[in-house]
This record gives structure tokens, sequence and C-alpha cells, in this order.
């Protein structure tokens, strides 16, 4: 019989890995086509956003749907800005309803025609798994080495 049990629990362990995998996923491919509500239900309601910018650049943090949904609203996309996000070497760490993803990221853009990385950094995400059985983003936040983002960029929810 305790072989069926860590049977069990490795495939719901497996299960929980993949449903995540899946969120961190569809975060970049949903901001990268201006899946605006897509990328917002991706977080809890208290969600919270938060990148560290390099060279003394202020932080972008958001905190709860409204500024996450203002943030993502003016956040450029396709077919205007052809840039794509890129998860790299994601690691998992489940505990019974919460989780800990540390990965890598590259955002690829289109400067003059060719794939030009952007930015790249680290991911630190904080999930939950919610009522629904779903995971979620309860933080997601990340700290970019390098940068090539415009002043322009926006930085909070509130900024239009």
């Amino acid at each position: 019989m305790r072989d069926a049990d860590n049977v069990v629990e490795s495939a719901s362990a497996i299960a929980d890995e993949r449903a995540i995998l899946r969120v961190l996923y569809t975060y970049g491919h949903a901001i990268d086509y201006g899946e605006e509500d897509k990328w917002v239900g991706l977080f809890t309601v208290d969600g919270i956003f938060h990148v560290d910018l390099p060279r003394g650049q202020p932080p972008i943090h958001c905190a709860g749907r409204k500024e996450l949904a203002a943030f993502v609203a003016v956040h450029p996309r396709a077919p205007a800005a052809l840039h794509k996000h890129l998860l790299l070497n994601p690691l998992i760490d489940v505990h019974d309803n919460e989780a800990q993803a540390a990965s890598y990221f590259q955002l690829l853009l289109d400067i003059d025609g060719k794939p030009e990385t952007y930015c790249f950094g680290r991911y630190l995400d904080q999930l939950v798994r919610c009522e629904d059985g779903l995971w979620a983003f309860q933080e997601t936040g990340s700290r970019r080495f390098q940068s090539m983002l415009p002043r322009s960029f926006p930085h909070n929810g509130g900024d239009r």
C-alpha cells in the first residue's frame, strides 16, 4: 500500500508543477499579445507585481487587480511592439497550497528588424492554490540585471 501512496503523491506533485508552469508560461504569452484579462487573471485579487530595475531607476510596483490592469493596459504589445518574454530554467518548490518559483527571463525585442535582448534577469514568484484549485501569482517579482527600458516605460499601475 505504501508504494501506491508514493505514486499518488508523486503524480500530485507533478500535476502541481505542470499547472504552475502553465501559469508561468501564460504570463509571457498574455503580456506579449495584449491579453489583458488573461494576464490580470493570473494574479490573486490582491496580487503584487514588482520589478526592481537597474542603475537606480525606480521600481515598477502594482498591487491589486486595478493597478495590474492599469499597468498591462499601457504595456507595449504585438503587432505594434514585437517582443517576446522568454522563461528559462524554472525551479518550482510546492508546499501544500503555496509554491515558490525562481526562473531566469530574457525579453527579446525587434530592433531594426533583428531580435535583440532588451533586458534579462530573474523572476522570483510566490504562487498560491486558489479556491477553484487553480494556481495564481500572489506576488511576482523580478530583478533586471540589464535593461534598455526607455524613460517613458510605465512604472506603476497609475502611470499613463
